[in-house]
C-alpha cells in the first residue's frame, strides 16, 4: 500500500517507495520556486532518513536560487520561531513528528513562521506536479550557511513570556522524555532558562526511538514508573519534533493528551480573556473551560495550519488540538512543546497546585480512539456512504466541517480520513465510558465493512 500523502502544508510518507530523495528534491524545488529565491531555513529531526532527505532538500532549494540557512537537528517549533528573526522567506522542517519509525515528512513554513497557508500550499503542489521549477543560471544558485546557535534567543523570549522568577523559586523537579528526537539537546537549555531540575529520559539523539513518538498515556509508562522515585513534580512526554506534549502527574497518573490544551487554556484565559481556537474533534473539556471564562470557541478542520489560520482571523489568544498541541500567537505561530511545558509549570507556580490537582479541577469525559486502515480513496468513499446509515446517525446532530461529526447530549462521535496515514480516525467521547466505546466500535465495524 502506498503511503504518500500530499497536503497544502507539505508531504508525508513512508521512506522508500513512497518518499525518495528524488521526490524530496522536486518538492523542495517547487517550494523554492514559490519563494522566488528568498532565503530559507532548514531543520531536521534525528530519524535515520532525515540526513539524506536534508541533503536532497538543500540541493533542491539552492538549485532554485534560494540561500539556505541550515539549523541542523532542530525542533520544528524552534525552527518556526527563527523564521522572523533570521529574515527568512520561509522554512522546511524534515521530521516525522508523531509518526512511527519509517515515516518522514517535509513541512513547509511561511514567512510568518506558521505552516504555509492553504493557498500557498496549493500553489506548491501545482508547481510540483507540473515540474515548472525556477531555473537560475549557473551563477544564480543559492548558497549554504550553517547556523550554530538557533535557540539562545528563543529560550530568552520564552522565559520572558512566563513568570520565570516564580517558576525558579518553586524549585520544580521535572522528568522529560523527548523520545531520542530533535528536542534532546534542547532540554538542558530549557531547564536552565526556567531554573528547574531536569531528569531526562530517552534524551540521547538516535535514529531509533525508544517508543512510539506519539505522546499518549501508553507511551508515558517510563516517566510514570520513574516520577515518584525521583520525587518529580511533573513529567512530560513529547513527539520527536517537539510539536506535541502529554504530561504525567506527580502521583504517576498519565494524563490523556486531550487534557494538555484544556489545562493550558484554563491558565491562559484566567490571565488573558479572549477567543480560543481548536479543531472539531477536541474534547468537550475545552468548551467547558471556555464557558467558565466567558470565552468564545472557534472550531476548525484538523491540522495546525487550519488552527493557526483561524487564530489569525479571529484574534485568538490561544489555540490547540486534542492531540497534545498548543500555540500562543503572542509568542509564535507554532504548536510548541517547550511553550506547553513552560505554561504548565507557570500554572503550577501561580496556583501552588500539583498537576493532579490542576487535572482534577477540569471537567473530564471518557474518550475512545480507534483507527480503520484502508486505501485513502476508499476511506473517503466509506465516510461519504455513512450519510445513508440511519442507525449510526440516529438522533445525532451532523457536522461536516472535517469528515463527519455527530453530536448527542451525552457525547459525540467524529470520523475523518487521516492526512498523515492511510486510515480513518475515529474519536468518541461521552459522559459514559461504555457509551463512548460502543459508538466507536460500531463506527469501526461499519467502516470496515465498507472499505
Amino acid at each position: 500500500m502506498k503511503t504518500l500523502r500530499l497536503a497544502p502544508f507539505g508531504l508525508r510518507a513512508e521512506v522508500g517507495d513512497s518518499l525518495t530523495p528524488e521526490m524530496a528534491i522536486d518538492f523542495a524545488c517547487a517550494f523554492g520556486t514559490l519563494m522566488d529565491g528568498a532565503p530559507i531555513l532548514v531543520g531536521r529531526d534525528t530519524r535515520g532518513s532525515s540526513g539524506a532527505i536534508r541533503s536532497a532538500v538543500v540541493s533542491g532549494l539552492m538549485s532554485t536560487g534560494c540561500d539556505v540557512m541550515d539549523l541542523g537537528v532542530c525542533p520544528t517549533p524552534i525552527l518556526q520561531y527563527c523564521v522572523g528573526p533570521r529574515g527568512a522567506g520561509g522554512a522546511v522542517s524534515i521530521s516525522g513528528g508523531h509518526m512511527r519509525a519509517g515515516f518522514n515528512a517535509l513541512t513547509l513554513i511561511g514567512p510568518d513562521g506558521a505552516f504555509i497557508e492553504p493557498v500557498g500550499g496549493e500553489a506548491v503542489l501545482d508547481i510540483f506536479h507540473a515540474r515548472d521549477f525556477r531555473r537560475p543560471p549557473w551563477n544564480g544558485f543559492g548558497r549554504l550557511h550553517q547556523v550554530e546557535d538557533c535557540a539562545g534567543s528563543y529560550f530568552t523570549a520564552l522565559a520572558s513570556l512566563l513568570d520565570s522568577g516564580s517558576i525558579r523559586r518553586s524549585g520544580f523537579t521535572v522528568v522529560m522524555d523527548s523520545v531520542n528526537g530533535a528536542g534532546c539537546r534542547f532540554l538542558a537549555p530549557f531547564a536552565d532558562a526556567l531554573g528547574v531540575k531536569l531528569v531526562a529520559v530517552n534524551a540521547e539523539e538516535s535514529a531509533h526511538m525508544a517508543h512510539d513518538p506519539e505522546p499518549r498515556p501508553r507511551n508515558a509508562r517510563q516517566v510514570s514508573s520513574l516520577i515518584k522515585h525521583v520525587q518529580g513534580d511533573i513529567g512530560f512526554v513529547s513527539s520527536s519534533d517537539m510539536g506535541r506534549l502529554a504530561f504525567v502527574c506527580e502521583d504517576g497518573e498519565t494524563a490523556s493528551e486531550e487534557y494538555t490544551f484544556a489545562l493550558i487554556a484554563d491558565h491562559v484565559l484566567s490571565r488573558r480573556p479572549g477567543t480560543i481556537v481548536t479543531n472539531c474533534c477536541t474534547t468537550r473539556t475545552v468548551d467547558d473551560v471556555a464557558a467558565a471564562h466567558g470565552a468564545q470557541v472557534v472550531k476548525t478542520r484538523v491540522g495546525q495550519a487550519y488552527v493557526m489560520s483561524a487564530m489569525a482571523d479571529s484574534g485568538g489568544v490561544v489555540g490547540g488540538e486534542g492531540n497534545g498541541s498548543v500555540a500562543m500567537p503572542s509568542f509564535s505561530r507554532a504548536f510548541d512543546a517547550f511553550l506547553m511545558m513552560g505554561l504548565i509549570l507557570d500554572a503550577m507556580a501561580a496556583t501552588g497546585r500539583k498537576p493532579s490537582a490542576l487535572l482534577g479541577g477540569l471537567p473530564r469525559y471518557h474518550v475512545v480512539k480507534k483507527q480503520v486502515y484502508g486505501e485513502p480513496h476508499r476511506c473517503y468513499r466509506a465516510l461519504e456512504s455513512l450519510n445513508d446509515d440511519a442507525g449510526l446517525l440516529a438522533g445525532g446532530r451532523r457536522d461536516l466541517t472535517d469528515g463527519l461529526r455527530l453530536d448527542w447530549e451525552d457525547g459525540w462521535l467524529h470520523m475523518r480520513a487521516s492526512q498523515t496515514e492511510p486510515m480513518v480516525r475515529i474519536i468518541s467521547e461521552s459522559c459514559s465510558k461504555p457509551k463512548a466505546a460502543d459508538r466507536a466500535s460500531e463506527a469501526a465495524r461499519i467502516l470496515e465493512q465498507r472499505l
